[in-house]
């Protein structure tokens, strides 16, 4: 991802303690307008630094709703991420887009570690993850290698991540029956 697409929305700007739905939902429109604006294969980083409470009611209305039109196809090949500076601030962000089935990167900046999963993910599905990131670029072929699973089962569980936009997925050729893709992190 190159950093001239990416775009971070500071959510401070809307108050250091946001949390009733309505605000969420306006603050929704503004998210959804620099989303739009975005090349097709551009990030949007969602920023909660200076935020010190973010009620689930904002967080649903603004992130996950705004998650479920991107995993959707509404925009294209764009991705959405969440910075936050702790693991506490989105407990109530994780519990909405669990309740929605979805899931996203959350970025931790002071912890040494460079991303953790907000929402619900199975755990085969942030192994296969784990992996892609530590790999840069891979085939379904060569995870299912290394995760000792059968092709289908593998498979299955990149379309899950695809469709999640929790990685990228790219055509690189077709070998018949079948089109073959490299599927790389989102970061």
């Amino acid at each position: 991802m190159e950093p001239m697409n990416r775009e971070v929305f500071q959510v401070s700007r809307f108050g250091r303690r946001v949390g009733t739905r309505s605000e969420g939902e306006a603050a929704r429109a503004k998210l959804l307008e620099v989303l739009q604006a975005l090349p097709d294969d551009g990030q949007l980083v969602v920023d909660l630094e200076g935020v010190e409470v973010l009620a689930g009611s904002f967080a649903d209305e603004l992130i996950s709703k705004s998650l479920g039109l991107l995993v959707s196809g509404v925009y294209g090949d764009r991705t959405m991420v969440v910075s936050s500076p702790s693991e506490e601030l989105t407990e109530g962000l994780s519990d909405k887009l669990t309740q929605r089935n979805l899931a996203m990167l959350c970025l931790q900046r002071p912890t040494g570690r460079k991303w953790r999963i907000v929402g619900q993910l199975a755990d085969p599905h942030i192994e296969t993850l784990q992996l892609i990131f530590d790999r840069g670029e891979t085939t379904a072929k060569a995870l299912a290698e290394i995760l000792g699973i059968p092709p289908n089962a593998c498979h299955q569980r990149l379309k899950r991540l695809v469709e999640l936009r929790l990685i990228l997925q790219d055509r690189v050729g077709a070998s018949a029956p079948k089109t073959l893709y490299q599927f790389r992190p989102i970061l």
